[in-house]
């Protein structure tokens, strides 16, 4: 059956659903938790109540796809009658992680083995027939399987990350391991007859310890920006326990194809606060934020080989430690009355899902990086749970993000089962 789609002016496509796999909710839900937002920004729950929402992206028609993991493929736009929100099941499958790119009649997805193209209908909201494998032999074990995937500019490649087999692993120091790397698969007018392996593809950066969200700069060169969740270090010999709560930083790298890619994990990581405890571990207090230091796990991989570029790239830029930043995603610009400023075109936009072992928690907000090419740039808040103590409880916890052609920007947040949508305060802000 097709479905009669009309374009709805402010960001979702507006489309007359199979009710039996449709569910509603009225605009003008609270947030599970409290939130605090920037001035002259909004912010809008859009759906509650879902199976913990991560990777986020727009269809052909303007649908907002949501991977709930541990259910399936979810599809969301506004009801006829414009008083909420239609939340329609396009796939029932409980081992989608995060990984979810949208190109035309094709689905990308990622589970913990496998990448996954399915022929996709953005009309009806459905696919048909089983999925093609793409990439298989992902390393097996490890509990970050979330295997992130972004299309190459113009769409000639697919980028899938791996995660590491440990919180500190050896093997990411080597290519072949396929652990804490970004690898690129070519895509073709036909799919390869037999699914390709992991290894196989080119290899675009390796020690990042958990890649979890990439995406291509709109301008300039188009580089590829990475945040990545540094290790936990509680455990590692002689670190006292103050400095590891503040220690290491998460980072945001750039991948240059003029260097090595390697970004040092798991020797190398970043310093946030090296005075966290001159008591402890005074040999830290004169690092500055940012700076490359070395967990000692090998003995010619010390403080100064981990602060030469020539082995070891250093980030971009540096977040507070225990953030857990998931995603990254550019404004480019395009944009109505309740979107982002025309002025914030180039920003970066990224996701903190937030501190587990951090006391006070941290993190639990999106932020913009206004000058994301500077080396250092600062960050600020434009969302975030209005009461740390008490997270992560209902707190929000952002993982996927996504702009509209609206110019605002949609969250998943996980652990509160929230979607919901950033853009400037405008009269009548809760339609979308």
């Amino acid at each position: 059956m097709t479905l009669p789609v009309v374009v709805f002016s402010a960001g979702l496509a507006l489309i007359t659903p199979t009710l039996a796999q449709t569910t509603f909710q009225p605009f003008g839900a609270s947030f599970a938790s409290p939130v605090t937002v920037a001035p002259s920004l909004s912010a809008s729950v859009l759906f509650s109540g879902l199976s913990l929402p991560r990777g986020i992206a727009f269809d052909s028609q303007h649908n907002l796809l949501v991977v709930e993991r541990g259910f399936g493929v979810t599809a969301f736009h506004p009801a006829a009658n414009g008083t909420g929100i239609l939340r329609t099941v396009v796939l029932s499958n409980p081992n989608f992680t995060q990984g979810i790119q949208v190109d035309g009649d094709k689905l990308y997805l990622s589970t913990a083995n496998d990448a996954l193209v399915y022929q996709y209908n953005a009309s009806e909201l459905a696919v048909s027939g089983e999925p093609a494998v793409l990439v298989t032999g992902f390393p097996a074990g490890g509990e970050l399987t979330t295997h992130t995937l972004q299309f190459a500019v113009g769409g000639s490649a697919l980028l899938i990350a791996s995660g590491p087999g440990n919180n500190i692993d050896p093997t990411a120091r080597e290519p072949s391991s396929g652990r804490s790397q970004v690898r690129a698969f070519p895509l073709n007018a036909s799919l390869p007859s037999s699914p390709l392996q992991y290894t196989s593809g080119a290899l675009i950066a390796y020690g990042i310890r958990n890649p979890a969200g990439f995406a291509f700069s709109p301008l300039g060169e188009k580089k590829l920006f990475v945040v990545e969740n540094g290790a936990s270090i509680d455990n590692v010999t002689g670190l006292a326990a103050s400095f590891v709560n503040d220690n290491p930083a998460d980072e945001l790298n750039v991948v240059s194809p003029h260097s090595t890619p390697y970004f040092g994990f798991p020797d190398c990581t970043t310093m946030w606060n090296g005075s966290a405890d001159p008591v402890g571990d005074p040999q830290y207090a004169s690092f500055a934020r940012g700076e490359q230091f070395s967990l000692n796990l090998e003995a010619d991989r010390d403080d100064a080989w981990c602060q030469n570029a020539s082995n070891n790239v250093p980030p971009q830029s540096s977040f507070q430690a225990h953030s857990v930043p998931l995603d990254i995603k550019f404004f480019e610009g395009r944009t109505t009355a309740s979107g982002f400023p025309r002025s914030w075109s180039g920003d970066a936009f990224v996701s903190f899902h937030g501190s587990f072992d951090r006391t006070p928690p941290t993190g639990y907000g999106v932020i913009r990086l206004s000058t994301p090419d500077a080396p250092n740039s600062t960050y600020t808040f434009l969302i975030q749970a209005s009461n740390l103590t008490s997270c992560p409880e209902t707190c929000i916890r952002p993982v996927g993000l996504a702009f509209g052609k609206d110019g605002r920007l949609y969250v998943s947040s996980d652990s509160s089962g929230e979607l919901f949508v950033l853009g400037q305060t405008t009269q009548g802000d809760t339609a979308v």
